[in-house]
């Protein structure tokens, strides 16, 4: 009996995992003449050990070692950086191995991010993180720029950082149209499950897995921004579906436009019970009328007022006839007072 066999096959399997990410375990059991059940229990116990990560199930199943998703980068910026030569030199190897659905959300994620760095931030340095804890892949960028929230407010006049987070979420905000659509930030925080920027004192967070969108204080500022990006290697999730949920397909040659959107109306509530005004719900539409269709959800939402609910169902529905608003999530005072307001012929089709 070999009784140094079993550390043999571990050496073999973390040695040779990366080239044989699918067929590593009958490799293993060729090589050493055992079975393949011999060869999932060596398996089973470096996957307790965290040494190595399995991706799919069964005949579809890859392996691949923890530590190859483990990036620290850093970067100036200046002439010459680009995102997609980044990920082609420093990511593409180590993420290729992730199954493929789960490499078009990071390789999109961390294109639009990065980018956003390197052409808004106005720093000099940018960080790039990445490990796996516990099947979750963790991708971090980080910049020493002037801080997105005080970007978006200096660019647009609003009054704080809790009105550029409101107008982020939104979509199709850009501090430079004509060269970019707006969109990254708003499909990168839809395709993870999880998306959190922190900048300055405040951070925003969109929890997919919770379906849940809220603003705090982050126990460690930022002074420029920081994007953390958080996707289970495991998920089903599909970045085509994304973008499809908030596109219509256009009528030339069927191209898909990005003309929806869903908005958190709690999001700008800085302490406030419920939306009795009528500049708050300006402030809320501002920026919608680039969309044909958007949803306002009033989760957390106690209450609203009649003026609030004219300008938003009556005024901006008549200066914009063709764009279809819907509302989700009102408790029965809402709901209510919604209803009240409403012009007859839109009554019954509204709320989903």
């Amino acid at each position: 009996m070999d009784n140094h066999q079993p550390e043999r096959i571990k050496s073999f399997i973390l040695t040779r995992v990366l080239k044989h990410p699918k067929d590593i375990v009958p490799l293993a059991a060729k090589q050493f003449k055992v079975t393949p059940t011999t060869v999932h229990r060596h398996m089973n116990k470096l996957l307790k050990l965290g040494e190595v990560v399995k991706t799919g199930r069964t005949r579809g199943a890859s392996y691949f070692l923890k530590s190859a998703l483990q990036k620290q980068l850093e970067f100036s910026v200046k002439p010459g950086l680009e995102e997609n030569k980044v990920w082609k030199k420093y990511l593409h190897d180590a993420f290729a191995i992730l199954p493929e659905n789960i490499y078009a959300i990071c390789n999109y994620g961390f294109s639009e991010m990065f980018n956003n760095a390197i052409d808004h931030s106005e720093g000099s340095r940018i960080a790039v993180r990445s490990k796996i804890i516990d099947d979750v892949l963790k991708l971090n960028i980080y910049d020493n720029g002037v801080g997105i929230f005080n970007k978006l407010r200096n660019a647009f006049g609003l009054d704080n950082g809790r009105a550029s987070i409101l107008e982020l979420t939104k979509g199709k905000l850009t501090t430079d149209p004509e060269n970019h659509t707006g969109e990254g930030i708003f499909f990168t925080s839809r395709a993870v499950d999880k998306f959190r920027i922190v900048s300055s004192n405040l951070t925003y967070i969109k929890n997919n897995l919770a379906d849940d969108w809220f603003i705090e204080t982050p126990n460690h500022p930022i002074k420029g921004t920081g994007i953390f990006l958080e996707i289970r290697i495991n998920s089903d999730k599909n970045l085509k579906d994304i973008f499809h949920q908030y596109s219509t397909l256009g009528q030339q040659e069927g191209i898909p436009t990005f003309d929806k959107t869903h908005i958190r109306v709690g999001l700008s509530k800085a302490g406030q019970v419920g939306y009795v005004s009528r500049s708050q719900a300006k402030r809320i539409l501002t920026g919608l009328e680039k969309f044909n269709h958007f949803t306002l959800d009033f989760r957390g939402i106690k209450t609203v007022g009649q003026g609030f609910v004219d300008e938003v169902f009556r005024v901006f529905q008549s200066k914009h006839p063709n764009i279809k608003i819907e509302w989700t999530n009102a408790n029965e005072d809402v709901r209510f007072m919604i209803e009240r307001g409403l012009p007859d012929k839109q009554e019954e089709s509204l709320p989903i």
